[in-house]
C-alpha cells in the first residue's frame, strides 16, 4: 500500500505528458465572399461592346475591412455599398475561431447582439453553418465563413 501514491504519481505524470503532446483539433474558418458580375474584355485586338463578357468574381475586401465589420463598425465598398457580415450564433467554435483569426473579440459581437445594433452595422446572425451561404448571397456585398471551401454561383472563398 505504500507504493500506491508513487504509482498514482507516475500514472498522473505519464497522463499529463500524453495530454500535453496531443493537440486539440480546432475548426479553422474559410472566409467566403459574395460574387459580383465583372465585365471582362475579349483578348482580341478589336474592342467592341459585344466582346465584353460577364464573369462572377468574389468581391475584393481588405483584412482591415474584415476586422472592422466584425467589430460592429460600418464598412463601405467602392461605390458606397455597405459591406454586410454573416455570423453563426456566437456559441459556435467556428465563430470564435473566425473572429480570433481577424483579431476581433467574440465579446464585442455578443455586446452588439445585446444592444440590438446588428442591422445598423450590417451584421446578420444565422442559426447554423448551412444558412451561411444563403446569408452571404442574399446580403451582397457580404462576407462570412464556413468550415470548408465552397464554390457556388453567389459565393466563393476569398481569403
Amino acid at each position: 500500500m505504500r507504493n500506491h501514491p508513487k504509482v498514482l504519481r507516475v500514472f498522473l505524470s505519464a497522463f499529463l505528458c500524453l495530454a500535453s503532446s496531443m493537440h486539440v483539433v480546432k475548426a479553422e474558418p474559410v472566409w467566403h465572399c459574395s460574387r459580383s458580375d465583372v465585365q471582362v474584355a475579349d483578348a482580341s485586338d478589336t474592342f467592341t461592346l459585344a466582346a465584353l463578357s460577364l464573369e462572377r468574381e468574389v468581391i475584393r475586401i481588405s483584412l482591415r475591412d474584415l476586422h472592422t465589420i466584425y467589430q460592429g463598425s460600418p464598412v463601405r465598398l467602392n461605390g458606397g455599398l455597405p459591406l454586410s457580415a454573416c455570423v453563426v450564433a456566437q456559441e459556435s467554435v467556428l465563430t470564435n475561431s473566425a473572429l480570433r483569426s481577424v483579431g476581433a473579440k467574440p465579446a464585442t459581437l455578443q455586446a452588439l447582439v445585446r444592444q440590438s445594433t446588428l442591422s445598423k452595422s450590417h451584421i446578420f446572425i444565422v442559426p447554423n453553418e448551412s444558412e451561411m451561404i444563403s446569408c452571404i448571397g442574399k446580403n451582397h456585398p457580404a462576407i462570412g465563413y464556413l468550415s470548408n471551401a465552397t464554390h457556388t454561383e453567389a459565393v466563393g472563398p476569398c481569403f
